[in-house]
């Protein structure tokens, strides 16, 4: 009963924060009476107990470690991440803070079930005849094998176990998957995808999506060139702390000096489109136009499959130069090797910074002293020669989860009536503001300044499971945003307007491409660049949540808006673009 409570406790602790929809289908009950049966095996065929204990500490493991993982996520940790867990150890704040208190009931239960036991028959000891020990074993396994027809036919109903597991990836049952066929299901399922071979069916699938994909469409007049492109991926930096005013202290004064200036384009509810891989997936979204992979990191996955990319049509068209600027190390998020499949020439990564700012947990370098020594670098003719076509990602960290800013290097404060998590994300957002202000003054002192495109978005939303209940507290109700949008700012841009529709992270790929003249690209990705008037203002989530205005939009089109997802997915996983090879595809 203990290991059957401990299934039943994961998934209502994970529906807590979904839906309780799976406890709706008698099939999850009787997968995880199966899963159960199986793990007492050891304990009602061998009386082990100690091993029976064992496998319940390591369930407790498991468990804790999938919830801690969906708390940020919102999916079971992917097969091929419990490889990765050496990466962890840059993120360990992150990591403790995705722990709550009910976590704790599970090495309790453990706990409690041992005392138990060892108070109650560990002075009964019976020692049966062996033939009776082989009849108990044999009606325990009769048991596992009823309980197994009967799980089976319910997965054998519905196609299959792949069939009916991606029968719930629709909008309202997509976080079911793992409650119903628990997390060794979602294993199996990671198992299957990792298996899938590209073939004439899928081929048709991709292609029969991209014809009802909407033409990109050429601007109708000439914008005027840039010869460089500084990109700045904020870290977790989010939309609400951009124009907002908190008890008389301005958040971002920086950026919000930005948006006031005629030559920016600015669209303030960008929706947050990044799934396992987080950083690394905005990064696809932004330069290959691709949506992420459904289960785990595509630059861990899929690494060596071809990825079409802007950043390729800008060394193609002006013979550019690509450079790649962090604080972490090349091995995170393996873009030592994604990297240049993206497009990348060099990565400039943390031993070419010196650490004199240390912000977070782990002392990682400070994003007022990294975006300083950024421009240190490019002040170099050899990186930022006037002759040439640079494009210059610094991809910053201070904004990392849990928002760790140290006294000195605070400029505003907030009174304790507002939420921690609230105040001190304010905080780093300030702070985070204040070093892309310093570094924006910079570039100004620069001769090509003026003919540098400069953009800001943020890789990802930061407030996660805390939304919620900032969203619903006295001080933070009317000014955290209830929805995962990130700013997306182009200073310098040659076309300067203000876009408060909902876009997708997906679409700022399409838009880069008009803002740098690149005409005639074979791939303009999945997403609509805002410049197109027929664009529509809503996007979709990784959680098949629809966002923004779909009024007079037919559902048809809403459909095919989400299945653009699965597409992607196949597109990466089955290699599409090394398969179907067009000219100045991906060279």
């Amino acid at each position: 009963m203990c290991i059957y409570f401990k299934f039943v406790l994961f998934d209502l602790i994970w529906s807590s924060q979904t839906t309780f929809t799976s406890f709706s289908f008698l099939e999850g009950y009787l997968n995880k009476l199966w899963f159960t049966l199986l793990f007492l095996i050891p304990l009602f065929c061998f009386r082990a107990v100690k091993w029976t204990l064992f496998i319940a500490f390591l369930l407790d493991i498991l468990f804790i470690v999938n919830l801690m993982y969906f708390r940020t996520y919102f999916t079971a940790i992917p097969l091929d991440s419990y490889g990765l867990v050496g990466n962890l150890k840059d993120f360990t704040a992150s990591v403790y803070d995705s722990v709550c208190w009910i976590d704790a009931v599970f090495p309790l239960s453990t706990l409690l079930t041992a005392i138990l036991y060892y108070k109650k028959y560990k002075q009964k000891k019976v020692i049966l005849p062996v033939w009776k020990k082989r009849q108990r074993a044999g009606r325990y396994l009769l048991l596992i094998l009823v309980a197994t027809l009967f799980s089976g036919a319910f997965i054998w109903s519905k196609g299959g176990f792949k069939a009916a597991y991606e029968s719930l990836q629709g909008a309202n049952k997509h976080t079911c998957d793992t409650p119903i066929y628990t997390v060794f299901g979602s294993l199996y399922y990671d198992y299957l995808l990792e298996n899938i071979a590209y073939t004439p069916e899928i081929k048709q699938q991709i292609e029969a999506w991209l014809k009802l994909h909407p033409r990109h469409k050429t601007l109708p007049f000439q914008l005027e060139e840039r010869n460089g492109c500084i990109l700045i991926l904020a870290e977790s930096l989010e939309s609400w702390v951009l124009e907002k005013t908190v008890e008389g202290v301005e958040i971002t004064p920086c950026m919000n000096a930005l948006l006031k200036e005629k030559t920016t384009l600015y669209a303030s509810k960008v929706l947050t489109q990044v799934k396992g891989g987080r950083s690394i997936d905005a990064q696809l979204l932004l330069y290959s136009g691709l949506l992420p992979i459904g289960n785990g990191s595509y630059s861990t996955k899929f690494p060596r499959s071809l990825y079409p990319s802007f950043l390729k049509y800008l060394k193609n068209a002006e013979n550019a130069k690509i450079y790649g600027m962090m604080v972490d190390k090349e091995i995170v998020w393996n873009q030592k090797v994604i990297c240049p499949a993206l497009g990348f020439d060099s990565l400039i990564s943390r031993r070419s910074f010196v650490l004199d700012e240390k912000v977070g947990p782990r002392k990682k370098l400070g994003d007022l002293s990294f975006l300083r020594q950024c421009g240190e670098k490019i002040s170099s003719p050899e990186l930022w020669p006037d002759s040439a076509f640079v494009f210059l990602q610094c991809v910053t960290y201070s904004g990392h989860n849990p928002f760790i800013l140290p006294e000195e290097l605070k400029r505003v404060s907030f009174s304790d009536k507002i939420p921690k998590r609230m105040n001190d994300y304010m905080t780093m957002a300030n702070y985070t503001d204040r070093a892309i202000g310093n570094f924006i003054a910079f570039l100004r002192s620069q001769r090509k300044f003026d003919k540098t495109l400069i953009v800001i978005t943020g890789d990802h939303e930061g407030l996660a499971n805390s939304r919620g209940t900032l969203c619903c507290s006295e001080k933070g109700k009317d000014v955290v945003s209830s929805d995962p949008y990130v700013p997306f700012i182009v200073v310098n841009s040659p076309v300067g307007m203000r876009y408060d529709k909902v876009m997708g992270q997906i679409d700022m790929y399409p838009t880069l491409l008009d803002l740098l003249g690149l005409r005639d690209c074979s791939w303009t990705g999945l997403g609509r660049s805002i410049l197109d008037p027929d664009k529509k203002a809503f996007a979709v989530s990784p959680q098949m949540q629809v966002y923004g205005d779909i009024a007079g939009v037919p559902e048809s089109e809403i459909e095919w808006a989400k299945e653009a997802w699965k597409i992607s997915d196949l597109m990466i996983r089955c290699d599409y673009f090394r398969y179907n090879p067009r000219d100045k595809w991906t060279e």
